[in-house]
């Protein structure tokens, strides 16, 4: 924030297109490393795992429908995650069923 009001976001790093799309998917990121380990010390039967993932370039109206794949493959990784990883995944981030890291 300090960068935005001194006007030096651009010297300081951010990218100069699609910002606020940008910045929405680092908080989301950054929001589901800090409830997964919020959560992390809820006792055994009361756990809440908290992942998050990109679907990739849907075919949706939001992207023109210039998308590569269908809604229901950009779905599937949020499915694998919802209902096929270990349960020990939390706080992670994920594209096409796999753990990106940054």
């Amino acid at each position: 924030m300090e960068q935005i009001r001194e006007g030096t976001w651009v010297s300081g790093g951010w990218p100069q297109i699609f910002t606020d799309y940008s910045v929405s998917k680092l908080a989301v990121n950054a929001y589901t490393r800090f409830l997964a380990r919020r959560l992390s010390g809820r006792p055994e039967g009361h756990k809440i795992y908290v992942n998050c993932y990109c679907p990739g370039w849907v075919k949706t109206d939001m992207t023109g429908w210039e998308g590569n794949i269908t809604a229901e493959e950009g779905a599937d990784t949020g499915v694998w995650t919802a209902l096929l990883a270990p349960e020990s995944l939390s706080g992670k981030f994920f594209a096409e069923r796999r753990e990106i890291r940054f």
